[in-house]
């Protein structure tokens, strides 16, 4: 089975756990706004890999559906926030939730999907932890931005683990203690996720720069022109490349004027990729663990 089947079935497993969720929100308006915002599917990476990690570990992919839902419904929320402080009018070729609402129904909706998330994952308080972990660190993160925190590769890392690869690895957190996994395999895993969290995050400031908007559904260049921390954007200016400068490119010009970076980028990426692999090598061999591996594989070679 390819990864895109794999995700696509295993997003339907996620699914089957969120309609229930919305009955009894009020008002109306917002029950709207929650709605739209679940219904906005992407790829469903997270919560396949919640479900992989559970299998790898020895579980079953349904024993982890509640679990995986509840990391969706905090991806989820992390969009909605993310739109708002970037003033973003599009998500996945669709408006914002602020656009549509406004601003303040949209904050609303982001503490509605959290509580949501937090109500699922109560179906076993083990949980608990790794989910506050991932809001902890995602809040850290967005805030690490809007501060010009990164300067170089390692402030980078620092917050691309925050802002991305923090959730992966709670995703495979929760996984692995649903599927019954042991200390050892639990802490294997979230290394796992971390790391293929922070290839994820890297992957998507290269297509920031390579790709046209109407391919990946949301304004290209966004990290320049809001002056955002993206490894390929630091590692140009690092090589002596002026931001001025590449604002006056378009998307092909500026492909072409930080190719090295991209390089240097997608490198980096590679070496999380196999930073992820080698957690889960001591993992017995099974159908998960490889699909584990062609999941990260996916995610550093992915167009959109």
């Amino acid at each position: 089975m390819k990864i895109e089947q794999l995700l696509s079935q295993r997003a339907q497993l996620v699914d089957s756990e969120l309609p229930g969720l919305l009955v009894d929100i009020k008002p109306p308006e917002l029950a709207a706004a929650v709605n739209y915002a679940i219904a906005s599917k992407g790829k469903r990476i997270r919560p396949a890999l919640v479900t992989l990690a559970c299998e790898a570990v020895g579980g079953k992919a349904e024993d982890a559906c509640f679990a995986a839902a509840s990391i969706e419904l905090i991806h989820s929320s992390s969009l909605v926030l993310d739109d708002v402080i970037d003033k973003s009018e599009k998500r996945r070729g669709r408006s914002t939730i602020h656009a549509l609402w406004g601003n303040d129904m949209a904050l609303l909706t982001v503490q509605i999907l959290a509580a949501l998330s937090l109500k699922i994952a109560a179906r076993d308080p083990r949980l608990i932890h790794a989910i506050a972990d991932s809001l902890f660190y995602m809040g850290e993160g967005e805030a690490m931005e809007l501060v010009d925190f990164a300067k170089d590769t390692k402030g980078y890392l620092d917050l691309a683990f925050r802002k991305t690869g923090s959730l992966f690895s709670s995703a495979a957190e929760v996984g692995a203690v649903v599927g019954g996994g042991d200390e050892t395999q639990v802490k294997n895993l979230m290394e796992f996720g971390n790391h293929i969290g922070i290839a994820f995050q890297i992957r998507d400031d290269i297509l920031d720069c390579i790709s046209k908007e109407e391919d990946i559904g949301k304004p290209v260049k966004k990290d320049l022109f809001m002056g955002r921390p993206s490894i390929v954007l630091l590692d140009a200016i690092n090589s002596g490349i002026s931001i001025e400068r590449m604002m006056k490119c378009n998307n092909g010009e500026l492909m072409h004027l930080v190719s090295d970076s991209i390089g240097y980028a997608q490198d980096v990426a590679r070496k999380e990729f196999e930073l992820a692999k080698g957690q889960i090598e001591n993992l017995d061999e099974s159908p998960a663990k490889r699909k584990l591996k062609e999941l990260g594989e996916y995610i550093i070679n992915r167009s959109k």
